[in-house]
């Protein structure tokens, strides 16, 4: 393996703000044009080595990485069979010590970005998986400028549900990994909400196909401001009632088992079944 000087990428982190230097972040990225490399990152006590192997196929990579907490490896991992990918290394929770993230790319129309977070929690490493998301997955926001980053992404179950994927419009999801690993904290920030609610609304004036599939996420993204009651009215005078796309009832392994009569009794299982009616 040869070192590579051009995948390690030193950026830097915004400007200068409240008159202290931005801080590099170190960060490597790697395709299925990049030749096989071994390079290692570093910020404070945390350190990751990379060895990446690369392949002749298009998604069958390899990155092998290693863990250092005050150059102590602590965890490897090996992660495979991706079109693309990244680390970088970043604090996200404001304590000091930088996460380890990786993220990989599957391949595939839509699907999938996975980000990992690795925090240091004073004794291991402990992994903190987004799971798969759709498109580039999300990205690492400070929005209180605490010094501790949320990730903005949006609700991949309703794509799909009430329309085709163009014609989708999911609600917003904030996260924020906390004491107790990954938290929703999506109703927090009601101002971002009330932005993302303002483009579906707009979306829905100038749209004639599809509306259901945007009208639910309207729906949703009213809840999560606390205004269902509104959103729920505007829906009704809206919806498609024409389309059957989602009325489907399905059981446990996805057998189709009989149909809701209309698209406000599948939307209403729907939300519910999602957690979106927060219990009393």
């Amino acid at each position: 393996m040869v070192k590579s000087t051009v995948a390690l990428l030193v950026t830097m982190l915004g400007t200068v703000v409240m008159g202290l230097p931005a801080i590099a972040q170190p960060e490597l990225e790697f395709n299925s044009q990049t030749p096989s490399f071994e390079d290692s990152l570093s910020l404070g006590n945390i350190r990751v080595q990379v060895n990446y192997e690369a392949s002749e196929t298009l998604f069958e990579s390899d990155v092998n990485y290693i863990l250092y907490y005050q150059d102590k490896a602590q965890l490897q991992e090996q992660r495979s069979e991706f079109m693309l990918g990244k680390i970088w290394l970043q604090d996200l929770t404001g304590d000091d010590n930088a996460e380890v993230i990786v993220e990989t790319y599957s391949g595939g129309a839509h699907c999938c970005t996975i980000h990992e977070v690795y925090t240091w929690t004073g004794e291991e490493f402990e992994e903190i998986n987004f799971g798969y998301r759709d498109g580039n997955g999300g990205e690492f926001q400070d929005l209180d400028n605490d010094e501790v980053f949320e990730y903005l992404t949006f609700d991949g179950a309703f794509l799909y549900a009430f329309s085709s994927y163009a014609g989708s419009f999911p609600p917003s999801q904030i996260l924020r990994i906390g004491n107790n690993g990954l938290e929703d904290v999506t109703r927090e920030y009601p101002e971002r909400l009330r932005g993302t609610a303002w483009q579906m609304y707009q979306s829905i004036q100038s749209r004639d196909y599809e509306l259901n599939g945007i009208l639910a996420g309207y729906v949703a993204q009213k809840m999560l401001l606390g205004e269902f009651e509104e959103g729920w009215e505007f829906m009704l005078a809206r919806y498609d009632r024409t389309s059957d796309q989602g009325l489907d009832i399905r059981n446990s392994k996805g057998e189709v088992i009989g149909q809701y009569p209309d698209f406000p009794t599948a939307l209403r299982a729907f939300l519910t079944e999602n957690g979106y009616f927060l219990s009393p």
